[in-house]
This record gives C-alpha cells, sequence and structure tokens, in this order.
C-alpha cells in the first residue's frame, strides 16, 4: 500500500513522464498544492526517498533520477503510458483515519512488464 502523499507523487510523475525535467517545484505544488510554499525542501526529499522505498519493494530500481538542484526525469528504459492503466485499478481506502491509497495489481504488473521490456522495445 502506498500512502496518498506518495500516490500523489507517482502520479504526477507519470503524467508527466515526457518530460525531460519535472522540477521539485512542480512536484511540491502537485502533492501539496498552495501548500506547497509551506513545505520544506526536506518533506519533498523524504517523499521521494519513501517513494524510491516502495518502488524497489516491486522490484522498480530507478525508475527516476534526480538530477541535483534540478529536478527528477524518469529513466529513459520506462514507458509509461497512463492511457494503459485503466481507472478501477486504483482503489481509495480509508485505514485508521488516514487515507491509503492501493495500486491494483494490473498497474504494478504493467509496471513491472515494461521494465523488463523495455531494452527489448
Amino acid at each position: 500500500k502506498v500512502t496518498l502523499m506518495r500516490a500523489r507523487c507517482l502520479s504526477y510523475l507519470f503524467e508527466n513522464a515526457y518530460k525531460k525535467l519535472i522540477t521539485r517545484e512542480m512536484i511540491s505544488h502537485a502533492v501539496w498544492g498552495e501548500r506547497s510554499q509551506f513545505v520544506s525542501d526536506a518533506n519533498l526529499t523524504q517523499l521521494l526517498y519513501l517513494l524510491r522505498r516502495d518502488l524497489q519493494q516491486i522490484g522498480l530500481f530507478e525508475l527516476f533520477v534526480t538530477l541535483p538542484r534540478q529536478g527528477i526525469k524518469i529513466d529513459e528504459r520506462f514507458i509509461i503510458d497512463a492511457a494503459d492503466i485503466p481507472p478501477q485499478a486504483i482503489q481509495y481506502h480509508t485505514h485508521r483515519c488516514n487515507k491509503i491509497i492501493s495500486i491494483g495489481i494490473p498497474t504494478l504488473f504493467l509496471l513491472f512488464v515494461l521494465f523488463f521490456l523495455a531494452p527489448f522495445i
């Protein structure tokens, strides 16, 4: 299970994977909205660290790369097409007053397949 903030971040990265650079400010605004001006750089760094850790647990290593003092970019080995992810693959749950997003197995399977097939395409 992925927390709401990490899911927002991952969703934003997927939606903007076509860009050569996704700035930290863009990610911060996408995740925290208007409150992003009050969020420290350390909060975003921690969020990206936890997201990387979650992705590594399902076998997705280095999905995105940090460009120091610039931002984030999606590794070119990954081909991400948001149109391939069915809306029902993302389910929202409430658990102990915390919103948690459970990404469906089809979505994770799609990402896993893309990771291993990207070198052959």
